[in-house]
């Protein structure tokens, strides 16, 4: 149950996600990548809520996704300083090479919605546990 409501968790932030960029960036993305970017991030998402290793309260998990947070602004930070270095305003029209905007999407807000799933998986397990 506890993995059930991190899914529906991780795939009501995405759908956010993804109306937004429909709603305000206009591009609206094919259902198919859609799709796929889904399970996707669920597969990530339940390799890495069942590793020993990484986190298990709640608390691990809501630093992990500030952390994510700091670090995608970070990234775009770059990303934007790269882009105005060779004349352009706008990242998005200079991807700033192979790993540029796609690493910053992978740690933000990928990582996030991962990582506040996570945070909801772990509420809930130990709910279960004190009750």
């Amino acid at each position: 149950m506890a993995d059930s409501i991190a899914i529906v968790t991780l795939g009501l932030q995405y759908a956010l996600i993804i109306i937004v960029g429909d709603l305000w960036l206009g591009a609206s993305v094919p259902i198919s990548v859609v799709a796929v970017t889904f399970l996707i991030l669920t597969s990530v998402g339940l390799l890495l809520w069942h590793r020993k290793g990484l986190a298990q309260t709640a608390k691990q998990w809501g630093t992990l996704a500030v952390r994510s947070i700091i670090l995608g602004i970070g990234l775009y930070g770059v990303d934007f300083l790269i882009a105005l270095l060779h004349g352009r305003a706008n990242p998005f029209h200079f991807p700033g090479g192979l790993l540029g905007l796609p690493l910053t999407f992978l740690i933000c807000p990928g990582g996030t919605v991962i990582c506040l799933a996570g945070f909801v998986r772990a509420s809930y397990v130990s709910k279960l546990e004190g009750g």
